[in-house]
C-alpha cells in the first residue's frame, strides 16, 4: 500500500519529525552479520531519492566534529566496542534526518544498524588489536534491543517497515571469511564471526520478532547473489512506498 501524498515540510516547524506523521517513511534494514545490509542500502541510495543513514557513519561524523559535546564519549565507546547511550544515538539519528529533510526534502530514510566502528585511524588499529585479542567485543547495531526501538519510535518516528535480509549462517560465515581474507575487515575471523552471530541472535532477533508481531517485517531471501537480492528489495520497496520511492 502506497503512502498518501502530503504537503512539503515547513522548515520553520519546531517538530520536523512527528512520530504520528505518515509523510516520513523510516525503514530499518536488519539482518545478521554478512547478510548484505550495507551493500543493499548503498545500491538503493544510488538509484533512489532516499537517505541512507548508517549508525556507524552518524556516530563517526559526530566524533570528528570539532567541539562536539559527544565526541569524546563516542570515541571512548568505539574503542571499547560499545554503541554508547541510546539517547545519544537516537538524538544524532534524529538530527541527521532533520538535516536531510531541510537540505534535500528527503522523506524516505533507510536506517542500517552497521557500525563498522573500528577502522583506519591509529587509535582504531590499537582497538582492533585489543578486540581481536580478547575476542569479546562486538557492537551489534541499531536498533539492537527493544528499548532502543521504543525510544526511537516514541521520540523520532514510527518505522514503516523492517526489511529483514534473511540468510543462512553458513552463507554469511563464508561471506565474512572472504571479506576478512580480502583485508576489508579486521574483525572477520572465524571466532569473532561466531560470537557476532550469537550476539545477533540473542539481542537483535527479539526486535525483529516484535516488529513481525505488528506485521512490520518484510523478509527477503539474502542467500542469493547480491544483484538478485537487490531486485527483490526494490520490488518490496516499490510495493510499500509507491510514489515515495522516486528515482534520482
Amino acid at each position: 500500500m502506497a503512502l498518501a501524498a502530503t504537503e512539503r515540510i515547513d522548515p520553520a516547524s519546531p517538530n520536523l519529525i512527528d512520530p504520528s506523521c505518515a509523510r516520513y517513511c523510516v525503514i530499518f534494514v536488519l539482518g545478521g552479520p554478512g547478510a548484505g545490509k550495507g551493500t543493499q542500502c548503498q545500491m538503493l541510495s544510488q538509484e533512489f531519492r532516499l537517505q541512507h543513514l548508517s549508525v556507524g557513519d552518524v556516530l563517526r561524523a559526530e566524533r570528528d566534529t570539532p567541539g562536539s559535546e559527544y565526541g569524546e564519549l563516542i570515541a571512548h565507546n568505539m574503542q571499547e566496542g560499545k554503541i554508547g547511550p541510546m539517547e545519544v544515538t537516537v538524538k544524532l539519528l534524529h538530527n541527521a534526518m532533520k538535516d536531510a529533510m531541510l537540505r534535500d526534502s528527503i522523506e524516505v530514510f533507510l536506517i542500517d544498524g552497521r557500525l563498522h566502528a573500528l577502522r583506519t585511524t591509529e587509535w582504531n588499529v590499537r582497538a582492533v588489536r585489543r578486540w581481536n585479542a580478547t575476542n569479546t567485543k562486538y557492537v551489534p547495531g541499531f536498533p539492537r534491543k527493544i528499548d532502543q526501538l521504543q525510544l526511537f519510535e516514541a521520540t523520532v518516528s514510527r518505522a514503516r517497515l523492517a526489511l529483514f535480509l534473511d540468510s543462512s549462517e553458513a552463507t554469511r560465515h563464508l561471506r565474512l571469511l572472504k571479506r576478512g581474507q580480502m583485508g576489508n575487515r579486521n574483525d572477520d575471523t572465524s571466532a569473532i564471526i561466531n560470537k557476532r552471530f550469537d550476539t545477533f541472535a540473542n539481542t537483535c532477533m527479539p526486535v525483529v520478532s516484535i516488529l513481525a508481531s505488528e506485521n512490520r517485517v518484510q523478509i527477503v531471501d539474502a542467500d542469493k547473489d547480491e544483484a538478485e537480492v537487490y531486485l527483490d528489495v526494490k520490488e518490496v520497496l516499490n510495493v510499500i512506498l509507491g510514489q515515495h520511492l522516486r528515482k534520482r
